[in-house]
């Protein structure tokens, strides 16, 4: 299946900012995730690392009639192999991209790309709202050693404070799609004048991308 475009100075076609959010059957891009959990009432705190692999194996139309595709996420098996984990999707239209992770379907990113615009990233779920916006717009960004020319922040516009902190940032570049991840959720106390945090930090990084 090949979708033909033309170039946006013979058309005259505004820029929507779609590369970031691209979807070639075959491109794959390797995570390094760590997530941490902390629950200092109850004395723990759990750390996780691994490398997680997305890769874009098929397309498709959903029961709506859209476009969409199947996303593999695959990580290593204990003979060093990647095996299939579990099986998102996504679509992608000139107003917005979408994922379905877990079978939640998530607002991932409103087009056009333009700084201050905002949506709701649970607005298609019964999570609770969370508003988003984008930030940092075609900015060059470099992670792990992987440079790219042109990126975008999409970012909540939480305002945290000395008890709650909700960070999510997630950082998009143009023809490879995301490449880094920030979620830190947490609730601080002081009961008796000693502090107690109880929540998760989580990020993600590319470490390698491709077609196959």
């Amino acid at each position: 299946m090949m979708l033909v475009g033309c170039k946006k100075e013979e058309t005259g076609e505004p820029d929507l900012g779609l590369g970031y959010f691209p979807n070639v059957i075959g491109s794959w891009i390797e995570y390094q995730v760590d997530s941490i959990g902390r629950d200092d009432e109850a004395g723990v705190h759990d750390t996780v690392s691994y490398r997680l692999k997305e890769k874009v194996v098929e397309a498709y139309y959903d029961p709506q009639g859209r476009l969409a595709y199947r996303i593999h996420r695959m990580v290593r098996n204990a003979d060093n192999l990647w095996v299939v984990r579990d099986v998102w999707t996504r679509t992608v239209s000139t107003s917005a991209a979408e994922t379905t992770e877990e079978n939640l379907r998530r607002l991932k990113i409103s087009f056009p790309v333009a700084q201050g615009r905002a949506w709701d990233m649970n607005v298609y779920n019964v999570e609770d709202e969370l508003e988003l916006t984008h930030r940092e717009i075609g900015i060059a960004y470099t992670v792990n050693g992987l440079a790219f020319d042109k990126t975008t922040l999409v970012e909540a516009t939480f305002e945290s404070n000395f008890v709650d902190t909700l960070i999510f940032q997630e950082r998009y570049a143009e023809g490879v799609g995301m490449i880094s991840k920030r979620v830190q959720d947490t609730n601080t106390q002081f009961p008796s004048n000693v502090l107690r945090t109880k929540g998760v930090y989580f990020t993600m990084s590319i470490v390698a991308f491709g077609n196959e």
